[in-house]
C-alpha cells in the first residue's frame, strides 16, 4: 500500500473536527486508517481529549455553545457546573465536562446561554427540553441576565411589584421575568434540600 501525503485540506479538516468527531469517523471521511490519523495528530502536536475521554474540555464546550471559554470557566468556578481537572499528553491541565453533567446544569441555568446558538445534537445526548428553549430564545431576542439585573428583579418581585412593572424596569418581557424568578426559586429549593442531608 502506497503512502499518501497529507493535503492542506485534509489537515484543516482534521484540525476543525478534532474533538467533535470520533477518530474512526475522521479517518473514514478522509479515507485513511485510524493509525494514520493518530500519527498525523502526534506530528502536528494535536490532542483529541473528547474522543479519548468521552468528555468535553472547557474550550470544546465553549465552541459548541458559541460562548467565550471564560464564561464556561466562570460557570465552573462560581455557578456549580461539574467538571474534573486532568493533565493530558503534556503538563497542560484541562477542565473536563460530561455532556450529562452539562445538560443537568443547563436545565437549572437556562438564562445563562442562548440555546438558539447551539446546533442540534452537537452535545449528545441532547434532552428533549432543549428544542423548546432553542425556539424560545430564537423568538425573544435573548439577552443574558447580569448579576445586577437579577438582584433588582428579586427585590422588585419580592416587594410585590407586578411582572409587567418589573419587565418595564428591566426592559424584559413579563414571561422572561417569571421564568427567571421561578428558576431562582427552584435553585434555592434544590440548594436547601442538599443542605438538609
Amino acid at each position: 500500500m502506497t503512502r499518501r501525503n497529507w493535503t492542506i485540506e485534509e489537515i484543516e479538516f482534521l484540525k476543525e473536527n478534532l474533538g467533535f468527531m470520533k477518530i474512526p469517523t475522521i479517518a473514514n471521511r478522509l479515507n485513511r486508517t485510524e493509525s494514520s490519523v493518530l500519527v498525523k495528530m502526534k506530528r502536528l502536536g494535536l490532542s483529541n481529549t473528547k474522543s479519548f475521554t468521552g468528555l468535553l474540555t472547557m474550550n470544546e464546550l465553549a465552541k459548541l455553545l458559541k460562548v467565550d471559554s471564560k464564561s464556561v470557566k466562570l460557570w465552573i468556578e462560581h455557578h456549580g457546573l461539574k467538571c474534573s481537572k486532568k493533565v493530558t499528553r503534556s503538563i497542560k491541565a484541562f477542565y473536563f465536562i460530561s455532556a450529562e453533567d452539562f445538560w443537568e446544569w443547563a436545565y437549572y441555568n437556562k438564562d445563562r446561554m442562548d440555546f438558539s446558538k447551539i446546533e442540534r445534537h452537537t452535545i449528545l445526548p441532547e434532552p428533549g427540553w432543549v428544542e423548546q428553549e432553542r425556539l424560545y430564545n430564537r423568538n425573544t431576542n435573548y439577552k443574558t441576565w447580569t448579576v445586577n439585573e437579577v438582584r433588582i428583579m428579586m427585590e422588585l418581585v419580592s416587594s410585590g411589584r407586578t411582572l409587567s412593572d418589573v419587565g418595564k424596569k428591566l426592559d424584559r418581557s413579563p414571561l422572561s421575568i417569571k421564568r427567571k424568578y421561578d428558576r431562582i426559586l427552584k435553585m434555592k429549593e434544590i440548594a436547601s434540600n442538599h443542605e438538609a442531608f
